[in-house]
């Protein structure tokens, strides 16, 4: 499944992108998402215009139990590896579960951009979610479960924005 996301930031373009590279940012996502039980930083690399960094991320469940099994929030981890250049204001993302299970049967990866709108900056999130390697019989549940999966993850994104607006305003 495609998806295309636009958040609109009153800032410019080089304030934004500068706000996303400060490694403080991931301590006030942690501390202000409620949909994220834990972010941690676990690694952080930055070459000339080139930063990538990988993300332990850990979101609420929005199911709380299979049947007579509660699902633990760490069933859920996922590492997030970006990398940003800021000389083309081109982010690539790419999210990986950490349970075996998770991993082998979803896929979600994309790209984020930034442009100048009067000042202001828009950022686009581009990307894919794929629920893949299901049994035969199965199969006909991946387009419900990418959508399922998509909804909480266009939750977690929206929050994001409000959480990344809110640190804007912290920097000033």
């Amino acid at each position: 499944m495609h998806f295309d996301l636009k958040h609109t930031f009153d800032a410019p373009v080089d304030v934004v992108i500068a706000a996303m590279s400060d490694p403080s940012y991931f301590d006030f996502m942690k501390q202000n998402m409620k949909l994220m039980s834990d972010i941690k930083s676990v690694e952080r690399k930055e070459e000339g215009d080139r930063l990538t960094w990988k993300l332990r991320c850990v979101p609420i469940p929005i199911i709380k139990k299979l049947g007579p099994k509660d699902v633990p929030p760490e069933a859920l981890a996922f590492i997030q590896e970006s990398s940003l250049d800021k000389a083309s204001k081109r982010l690539s993302f790419k999210n990986i579960g950490e349970h075996h299970q998770v991993r082998k049967h979803l896929e979600n990866s994309g790209t984020m951009t930034f442009r100048d709108v009067g000042g202001r900056t828009e950022r686009t999130m581009s990307g894919e979610l794929k629920v893949t390697n299901l049994p035969f019989l199965l199969k006909f549940l991946a387009p419900l479960a990418e959508k399922l999966i998509y909804s909480n993850a266009e939750n977690l994104l929206q929050e994001e924005a409000r959480v990344f607006n809110d640190f804007l305003k912290s920097r000033k």
